[in-house]
């Protein structure tokens, strides 16, 4: 697969998988004192470490910054001599393809000899049902072809390989010293358990299901602690979770999958950093996780029961208009037929209104299939920088989403989410569920407190960073660019600020002149981001759902 069919890939894949909660890759790190591994776009690679002997673990994408990233680990590409493939495809041999970096030109690597074939070409790689043909992988390392059942040992560190065709018909597996099980792509983790992998990049999905429920017999027989390893969704040491759906198969483009943690683009890694690499040890999946998701809640811009109300009056009307159409004909009643016409009409109204607060909430919702809220809070928090030790403020925090994703972004710094908690959404949003949804994200370096736009309760420049999203269109009464600036104050000399609204002329009047105004008093890379042009939506599903006019005001004092 050379360097521009990886890119392809990634645009493509990209496109296709995004909002769907399928590739959720480890972020790079350590799982423990044995283990690291890499995160190249929605991949894992992994190293294995003992007693002075590293191992390679599947070989990513053909990926320019595979050596930096390893450098956050501190591995030597050079140390790497032997490196474990589990199956050919693009995203775990890229590093040993001939336009790549050649990092591992010298390394031995050790492959399934079914698996092999595919890169002699005796055999042609085929997904999406057996309608497209991967072009073949070109490398020049050294081999070891490996059995079925083979056990062999590099130094200190035994392996054990497993064959799990389906997937490809090669597809090895590898249990390393007894213990840890690196699947590659046999086993696919939702956030209730384990499925069989990807129901579109499989050779076989039948025998892909057998392979996997031959394999937990073979790992259960074992009767002991073994950590389940996967090459995109992250590893668990909970058999039960990892099996859970071995009969199932993920099926992206059919089925619908929740899982708010898992990132809207999975090809989007701005949140994979050498500070986050270097701190702690990478999360397992687990049943105790699942529960906690359960409790995940970041509530919808369009509430249910704008939706209910919205289906209840079109029906109240339409039942009361037929009725008295009924009664007016009977007596043929002029007035009675006008007033029944009118109630029916208003029924036709409020039910069109049901029906697109229904279509709103589906975009809106964090765990549908557009995710639009998500993709919005993500993406603002992106502007949100804090230096270690900082703290920043999110006015109207709402459910908490956005002060949970800046806290996320900046682990070496704590977020301060406020609001008041009243008006429209005082029955979906709620300080307690702020708090509710930190505690299921994992998320500590965070506090919510009361706290008003319109005057907020901090001395000036206390603040790191300010941010907010969606909030002061709804505050009726007040002149927008005065809030702006109200939010402005607490913020530090050389703090960075995100605001994200309806910035409307009829709302906020002329926001261009603001951004002078600002320029003008000192403030730094002041820009105003038309967030309808891409950024996150398009101008036409902006007007449809209600968001024409939305902008973000971004810059540093």
């Amino acid at each position: 697969m050379a360097r521009k069919d990886s890119e392809d890939q990634k645009r493509s894949m990209s496109v296709m998988f995004r909002g769907r909660a399928i590739f959720k890759p480890l972020n790079t790190g350590w799982i423990d004192e044995h283990v690291a591994c890499v995160r190249e776009w929605v991949a894992n690679i992994f190293f294995y470490t003992k007693n002075g002997t590293t191992i390679m673990i599947d070989a990513g994408y053909n990926y320019e910054r595979l050596q930096e990233k390893m450098g956050w680990l501190d591995i030597d590409p050079a140390s790497i001599q032997h490196i474990l493939i589990t199956h050919q495809d693009t995203d775990h041999v890229g590093a040993l393809e001939r336009d790549s970096e050649l990092l591992f030109k010298d390394a031995t690597v050790y492959i399934g000899e079914i698996e092999n074939r595919y890169l002699t070409g005796e055999t042609r790689r085929r997904v999406i049902h057996g309608l497209y043909k991967l072009p073949m992988v070109q490398t020049d390392n050294r081999r070891v072809l490996l059995k079925d059942g083979e056990v062999f040992n590099i130094g200190d560190i035994k392996i054990e390989c497993i064959l799990v065709p389906g997937h490809t018909w090669g597809h090895l597996v590898y249990l390393i010293d007894d213990t840890y099980l690196f699947t590659g792509d046999t086993i696919w983790f939702g956030v209730d358990g384990g499925y069989s992998f990807i129901s579109t990049l499989a050779e076989d999905n039948d025998l892909a299901v057998q392979s996997l429920a031959s394999l937990e017999e073979n790992i259960r027989a074992r009767d002991r602690r073994i950590m389940v390893i996967t090459g995109h969704t992250g590893w668990t040491d909970d058999l039960d979770f990892a099996f859970a759906h071995r009969e199932e198969i993920c099926q992206p483009f059919t089925k619908h999958y929740s899982d708010p943690k898992a990132p809207y683009d999975g090809y989007e890694e701005a949140d994979d950093t050498e500070e986050n690499a270097r701190r702690g040890l990478l999360a397992k999946q687990d049943t105790e996780a699942f529960e906690a998701e359960k409790t995940l809640d970041y509530g919808n811009w369009m509430p249910k029961s704008m939706v209910v109300g919205s289906a209840a009056g079109a029906a109240a009307l339409g039942v009361s208009g037929a009725v008295l159409h009924r009664e007016a004909s009977k007596e043929n009643c002029m007035v009675g037929k006008l007033l029944s016409t009118a109630l029916m009409a208003g029924s036709a109204g409020a039910g069109a209104f049901a029906v697109y607060s229904h279509i709103a909430r589906k975009a809106f919702s964090y765990d549908g299939n557009r995710q639009l809220s998500r993709q919005i809070v993500e993406g603002t928090a992106k502007y949100v920088t804090l230096p270690a030790g900082g703290v920043g403020l999110d006015v109207g925090c709402g459910s908490g989403a956005l002060t949970i994703a800046c806290a996320k972004r900046n682990p070496a710094a704590n977020m301060v989410g406020c609001d008041i908690w009243s008006g429209a959404y005082k029955t979906v949003f709620s300080q307690r569920l702020c708090r509710t949804n930190a505690k299921a994200e994992g998320v500590s370096n965070i506090r919510f407190e009361p706290g008003n736009a319109v005057k907020l309760p901090f001395a000036d420049e206390s603040f790191d960073a300010v941010t907010s999203n969606y909030v002061y269109h709804n505050i009726v009464g007040h002149d927008k660019q005065k809030i702006l600036l109200e939010t402005l104050r607490v913020l530090k000399k050389g703090g960075t600020f995100a605001i994200h609204d309806l910035m409307s002329e009829a709302r906020y009047g002329d926001m261009e002149a603001f951004v002078r105004l600002l320029k003008e008093q000192g403030y730094e890379d002041v820009q105003l981001i038309d967030t309808t042009k891409g950024l996150f939506m398009n101008k036409t599903e902006a007007v449809l759902l209600g968001l024409g006019g939305s902008k973000l005001l971004v810059g540093r004092k």
